[in-house]
């Protein structure tokens, strides 16, 4: 035989349960809105990045001058 107090303390977990179940959903609710700071912080290029660009693009010269000092030579 379950007694009242049996009872009532299963209520009173079953009405956490639902409370925490009501809280994660309103919790989760939509997308997140990103503060306009953090927004332009990624904005911003990565330096990283950057620097990976810049050294291939001066490998990218450095290439076409070899291949226009060999086309000259075996031009002349």
């Amino acid at each position: 035989m379950v007694t009242g107090g049996a009872r009532a303390r299963r209520r009173r977990w079953q009405r956490a349960k639902s409370r925490r179940k009501l809280e994660k959903a309103t919790n989760d609710s939509g997308p997140k809105m990103v503060p306009p700071e953090e927004v332009m912080h990624h904005d911003q290029p990565d330096r990283l990045l950057l620097s990976a660009l810049n050294y291939w693009e001066v490998e990218r010269d450095l290439i076409e001058e070899r291949l226009a000092a060999i086309k000259s030579a075996t031009a002349s």
